[in-house]
């Protein structure tokens, strides 16, 4: 499908979405950096521009909020300057039973996991489709590929919902012989500050930097679905061959720490 020559990336100002645009910029992608931190936005825009000599700018938005949300839209929609990728990596998730958790909390994930990537992907395919290339990466979850996710209940399901538009979408594009390229990706845990105080074996670890290389490698390809990590592979693999009944009971809980995460964590 090409190289891309501008990227806009959701949740760029750490974490998964800070390496995709590490890595982007490496490859002389120029950026459009959207996150509701200003300070770390610019710090990490400000670097990028120093390290790789490629434009980034600076787009600040809260994806829950509609006017905010229609900032980024528009930024989609400028022809002026045309976005040929864009990365969905922005997320908020819960760590505590559904009842327990307040619903505006729920509300919130619903918004920035499934709304959000919805109306972006729809802005982004209407500027596309005009210059007849273009590529969009959905970062979902492992937890999209489960049949339950414990005490991340809505987390889950809108992964779940990621997953699942991502590949109609791409059905649709491929239908039309369309050269645009939909992949949507599913980490297992990620070393991020989010994760800091999780303990959990080393297999179960994949790096950021394995998550963008073989985010973009599948989006390069076409691939509807990227599981970087051998073990997640399998897991997946697993959930979807044997009865939902059997892979239930395993397939059961988001880990929590007090000390790292909290409820409505964002990344």
């Amino acid at each position: 499908m090409g190289e891309y020559h501008r990227a806009l990336i959701t949740g760029a100002s750490a974490g998964i979405g800070e390496s995709f645009a590490e890595e982007l910029a490496s490859r002389g992608c120029s950026l459009v950096l959207v996150a509701r931190r200003r300070a770390l936005l610019e710090a990490a825009a400000e670097r990028l521009r120093e390290r790789h000599r490629v434009e980034a700018e600076v787009l600040v938005a809260d994806l829950a909020d509609p006017r905010q949300l229609e900032a980024v839209e528009n930024r989609l929609s400028d022809e002026s300057s045309p976005v040929d990728l864009l990365v969905n990596n922005a997320g908020v998730g819960e760590t505590e039973p559904f009842a327990d958790c307040p619903v505006d909390s729920e509300q919130r994930t619903v918004l920035v996991n499934a709304l959000a990537p919805t109306r972006l992907c729809h802005a982004a395919l209407a500027s596309m489709t005009k210059r007849g290339r273009g590529g969009i990466l959905n970062v979902a979850s492992m937890a999209g590929q489960l049949p339950a996710f414990r005490n991340s209940a809505t987390y889950g399901a809108t992964k779940s919902y990621l997953c699942s538009l991502s590949e109609s979408i791409r059905l649709e594009l491929k239908a039309g012989n369309s050269r645009i390229a939909v992949t949507a990706v599913c980490p297992g845990y990620v070393p991020t500050d989010l994760t800091a105080g999780i303990t959990l074996p080393k297999i179960a670890w994949t790096s950021r930097e394995k998550v963008v290389r073989d985010s973009l490698r599948g989006l390069s390809k076409n691939k509807p679905l990227v599981i970087p990590g051998t073990l997640y592979k399998l897991a997946a693999i697993g959930a979807r061959a044997m009865p939902r009944a059997l892979v239930r009971p395993f397939a059961a809980d988001s880990p929590k720490d007090d000390d790292a995460l909290s409820t409505a964590r964002t990344r």
